[in-house]
């Protein structure tokens, strides 16, 4: 029984890693959003960023490698800990607050299909149904679900992208 247990465990621990390398290895100008906890001078909370933007803040901090990077927000993720930004701009590195959504979080009680269908058309472009901040809340709840999404340069619609 334990061992039927252990496969079944690291089976979801397999698909948390490639879910998370897919999006970490997205370094194109509107790459996929990640959703972490952040923390500034002005503000402790959860936000999300596209990893592009997150590479470039880290490029400047930590000067390391695309691989050092992977690692960082790896442990972030998993630890659950936060990214301290200290005294810089939430907005100028890119980042957006999450607020959470009582309209939202109610329409995900139907199930992430449902809500996928509520918010995405068929060919998984939103429907441009919510305002900024319930979009930002939108990519959290996509995220912590396993599902990447970004913008599309050139609607500016958010894409979902396929399982």
């Amino acid at each position: 029984m334990k061992i039927i247990l252990y496969f079944f465990l690291s089976l979801g621990l397999l698909q948390d890693v490639s879910f998370i390398d897919k999006i970490l290895n997205d370094f194109k100008s509107n790459s996929k959003y990640l959703s972490l906890n952040i923390k500034s001078h002005d503000f402790t909370g959860s936000a999300i960023i596209e990893n592009d933007d997150l590479y470039t803040y880290f490029q400047i901090k930590k000067k390391g490698t695309k691989e050092d990077y992977k690692l960082f927000v790896k442990d972030i993720l998993n630890k659950k800990t936060y990214i301290d930004l200290g005294d810089e701009s939430i907005k100028k590195l890119g980042f957006i607050k999450v607020k959470e959504s009582k309209k939202i979080k109610c329409k995900l009680k139907k199930g992430l299909d449902k809500f996928v269908k509520i918010y995405f058309n068929e060919n998984l472009t939103e429907k441009g149904i919510t305002n900024e901040e319930e979009k930002a809340f939108l990519i959290k709840i996509l995220f912590d679900n396993m599902r990447s999404c970004y913008i599309d340069d050139e609607t500016g619609l958010l894409i979902l992208n396929k399982k």
